[in-house]
Order: structure tokens, then C-alpha cells, then sequence
């Protein structure tokens, strides 16, 4: 798959009011070139962000459609799973 398809359909399963986020940071790179848009680390940051932001809502939705677990399991299980690994040699 391209990279283009990628972004297609990424863009296709990302809520509106976050695309508008994306395509503003996409025109600032393109209209600006004699002024740069930010530092690789503001840039990684603001990759960052969306991110965060995309995985949430993805998240969110995916517990919403059952395919999730209650907070309370998921923090028992890891608790029985890092209680064990402490008391075993590795």
C-alpha cells in the first residue's frame, strides 16, 4: 500500500474537526518556506499531539462497539501479571 493510500485512509476513519488540524499544519508547510513552521522537536510534538488525540478517539469508539474492557479488569490483570513476573527468576 502507498503512502498515499495510507493517508487516504487514515483520512477516511479521522473525525473532521482533527482534519481541519491536519490540513492547517500541512498548508503552513507549504505556504511558508523562507519562514520555517517550527524546530523538528515543535513539529515531532505537534505529530505528537494529533496522534494521541486520533488513538484516543479510535479507543474510545472501539469501547463503545464492546471491544474493550472495564478499567477495574484491565488493572487487575496487570497487577497479577507484574506480581508474578516479580516473584519468578528471569
Amino acid at each position: 500500500m502507498t503512502i498515499k493510500e495510507l493517508l487516504l485512509q487514515e483520512i477516511d476513519s479521522t473525525p473532521a474537526e482533527l482534519l481541519e488540524n491536519v490540513l492547517d499544519f500541512l498548508q503552513s508547510l507549504k505556504t511558508s518556506p523562507k519562514q520555517p513552521l517550527a524546530t523538528y522537536r515543535e513539529l515531532k510534538e505537534r505529530i505528537d499531539y494529533l496522534e494521541t488525540i486520533v488513538g484516543i478517539r479510535k479507543g474510545l469508539d472501539e469501547f463503545e462497539q464492546g471491544e474493550g474492557i472495564p478499567a477495574e479488569q484491565a488493572l487487575a490483570t496487570l497487577q497479577h501479571k507484574f506480581s508474578n513476573s516479580s516473584c519468578s527468576p528471569q
